[in-house]
């Protein structure tokens, strides 16, 4: 099978999974979503070349791990925490780093490090909603598909999500 079509396979599942995940009542249900969706993207963007997309993907999975074991024992994100995200994404992307358009993947991984620390499930719609948006343009000018197709349905199911709770 085409890799690009392989591509588009797991964009579809992560849709599938973003659909569900901005519905989640507590952050234990969509930091499980998010990292099944984030790894699905991410092997997305890694079959079409987009090792950026790809390697962000892969360190936002790793924080979502490590997040949820902070929401499991009802604690909050430390702030030294997210500060380590916040330069493991910015390293992550200057290693990467190939296309100018590449810094909208890092400002969408930012976007990312704040929204999974949140412990309100209503501000993390709201950053997510940011940091789809912002994905949307990566995709868009990466020529990711699949994934610019995802984060289309993403974005509108979270605003939906925003307005039903």
């Amino acid at each position: 099978m085409n890799p690009s079509n392989i591509s588009y396979i797991a964009s579809f599942v992560a849709t599938i999974l973003g659909l569900i995940e901005p519905f989640g009542k507590n952050m234990k249900i969509i930091l499980t979503f998010n990292f099944t969706g984030n790894f699905l993207v991410g092997l997305s963007y890694l079959l079409v070349d987009q090792i950026t997309g790809a390697a962000i993907c892969a360190v936002a999975c790793a924080q979502v791990i490590i997040n949820s074991f902070f929401d499991l024992k009802g604690k909050k994100v430390p702030v030294w925490l997210i500060i380590i995200y916040a330069v493991a994404f910015l390293a992550v992307n200057l290693c990467t780093f190939a296309n100018w358009f590449d810094i909208f993947a890092l400002i969408a991984a930012m976007l990312f490090v704040v929204s999974v620390a949140q412990s309100d499930a209503k501000y993390y719609r709201l950053l997510y909603f940011t940091n789809s948006a912002v994905w949307i343009l990566y995709d868009f000018l990466a020529k990711a598909y699949g994934n610019l197709s995802t984060h289309i349905v993403l974005v509108i199911a979270t605003f939906i999500s925003m307005v039903v709770r």
